[in-house]
């Protein structure tokens, strides 16, 4: 054992075991509640771009009155409400209502596509969903492509859809003062259901407890959100739900940022003298190729953490030298077990994502023989934790194929630990892309581009990007010309995949013809070469 309380069991690498923060309530809804009555007048929200704020008080009543429009409208416990918008005041609303009621939410991303929000509505099937202005037209598209009868609520003004400022008027001041949460029978009952992607190019929902979230509240987490941290995850992201509750579990003010821009994020540090900040790598790799860094005064801050990816080792040293006050953690997490897994501390080795946290087990397995490895032995990692998630949603075969009998979560992560426990990520056995933080599938671009009757094979990886993490690039087969009328171009299956997939989904790589895909003797592609072929473009 080390002094962090680390230790190395047969093979097994476990965190500090660590009591969990007990509450008084078994639902996620019931202690969110409990905290906003508590401290009404406690500022709880502010907009980063307009500086309105919302008090406790304000979040209580208008979330309650949302969860009697709901209840009224007949959701019941365990049904799903989708969530799609940007960061705005009223968002979080709905989520605490839902919570209130027993039900379920799932927040989507608004940079869904249709197809997307089809194939996600098919898994959930929600009675209801609350979207913005921007993606309503686009998601009752979906809805009803999917003859799925849900009433819609836009955030705004769409002519056509409720409003969630009118629904919030039709209950009594009695009702809202009277109120109290729909009592569940466990704390293992599923609260909400995270999208993911997977190998095979399907997105999948993570249900996660209401113990899972809970659990995730200690200390470090306290820290950093009454520090009033700089935040721009989405809520369609684990760090902006962990944000989102954390925050009022905490009795702290969270604070809503416009979308990323460099200027903007330093000038709300300036302005706000803020000592806290989650950025993901590619945010931060935007920041140090910008002059943003010199132009303001950042000396209040003192935090910077990130995860999500790499963080590369030029970012880093740019970031120490320009921002040489604020000291810079990196993590490692995944949504399934519920968040995060390991941290750095200031003495973490370089390249490391640093030290298991507390309360979770990891163990090396050779991907081949299942072998269990030992200390600096690279193998797909497992995970146990606390914080894991109960299954996929509706999908119990993928979920047989993450979890096995004993418990263990196959990452799909390749890396190794070392003799102090600080782990090491070298490379992913999963398949997908990282573009900015997000998580692309190699496999929903390959059908898309398969489409086209000039492509014969086709085979997309990520290529190293220094500000976006990673571009999508399709090597193709074209299809023989004697085949076709003519043979296709690059535009056109850039232009294909631009005007059918979401905007992160675009070959930003470019496309390249080859003659034919290295493949196994099993005629599987060996994906392994193909980023070779493709870090060969991008130094050519």
């Amino acid at each position: 054992m080390n002094d962090s309380g680390i230790t190395i069991d047969n093979n097994i690498l476990k965190g500090k075991v660590v009591p969990f923060t007990p509450f008084e309530y078994t639902s996620l809804g019931e202690v969110i509640l409990a905290r906003l009555k508590k401290n009404p007048e406690l500022v709880g929200q502010i907009d980063g771009t307009t500086g309105e704020e919302y008090t406790y008080d304000q979040m209580r009543d208008r979330s309650v009155r949302c969860a009697l429009w709901m209840r009224k409208q007949g959701l019941l416990p365990g049904d799903v409400v989708a969530i799609c918008s940007h960061n705005q005041l009223d968002l979080a609303l709905p989520c605490f209502a839902t919570l209130y009621l027993g039900a379920i939410f799932n927040p989507l991303d608004v940079g869904m596509s249709k197809s997307d929000f089809c194939h996600m509505l098919k898994i959930t099937t929600p009675k209801m969903a609350f979207v913005n202005e921007e993606v309503a037209t686009r998601f009752a598209e979906a809805a009803k492509e999917t003859e799925i009868d849900m009433k819609v609520v836009v955030l705004g003004r769409v002519p056509g859809f409720l409003e969630f400022e009118q629904i919030i008027t039709e209950q009594t001041v009695e009702e809202v003062q009277n109120y109290r949460c729909t009592p569940i029978k466990s704390s293992d009952e599923t609260a909400i259901i995270m999208c993911t992607s997977g190998t095979s190019g399907s997105s999948k929902g993570v249900a996660l407890s209401h113990a899972a979230i809970l659990k995730q509240y200690r200390p470090s987490v306290g820290a950093l959100i009454n520090d009033r941290a700089l935040v721009f995850s989405p809520l369609a992201w684990i760090t902006g739900i962990i944000f989102m509750v954390m925050t009022v579990i905490g009795n702290a003010t969270r604070l809503l940022p416009p979308p990323f821009e460099e200027y903007t994020a330093c000038a709300l540090i300036e302005k706000l003298k803020l000592k806290s900040a989650f950025l993901g790598p590619s945010l931060l790799a935007r920041l140090v190729k910008s002059d943003a860094l010199k132009k303001y005064d950042l000396s209040s801050l003192k935090k910077i953490t990130s995860g999500g990816s790499i963080l590369s080792a030029n970012t880093r040293e740019s970031l120490n030298k320009m921002v040489p006050h604020a000291s810079i953690t990196v993590g490692y997490g995944m949504t399934e077990v519920g968040g995060l897994i390991s941290v750095q501390t200031d003495n973490s080795k370089p390249g490391s994502c640093g030290s298991i946290c507390d309360n979770y087990q990891l163990k090396v397995v050779d991907p081949d023989t299942d072998r269990v490895l030992g200390v600096h032995q690279l193998g797909e990692l497992w995970f146990k934790s606390a914080t894991m998630m109960n299954h996929y949603y509706n999908d119990p075969q993928a979920t047989a194929n993450a979890i096995d009998e004993e418990g263990w979560l196959h990452s799909g992560d390749l890396g190794y630990y070392d003799e102090d426990g600080e782990i090491f990520i070298v490379d992913r056995l999963k398949e997908l892309i990282k573009y900015r933080c997000y998580h692309v599938s190699p496999a929903d671009i390959e059908n898309v581009l398969l489409s086209h009757p000039g492509v014969k094979e086709v085979a997309v990886v990520g290529v190293p990007h220094p500000v976006d993490d990673e571009h999508p690039i399709a090597f193709v087969v074209r299809t023989p010309a004697e085949i076709t009328d003519k043979q296709v171009t690059e535009e056109e299956l850039i232009d294909l995949v631009a005007t059918q997939m979401a905007d992160i989904k675009r070959l930003r790589g470019g496309v390249r013809f080859v003659d034919h895909l290295p493949k196994t003797p099993s005629n599987k592609v060996l994906r392994r070469e193909i980023r070779k072929m493709a870090i060969a473009v991008r130094t050519t």
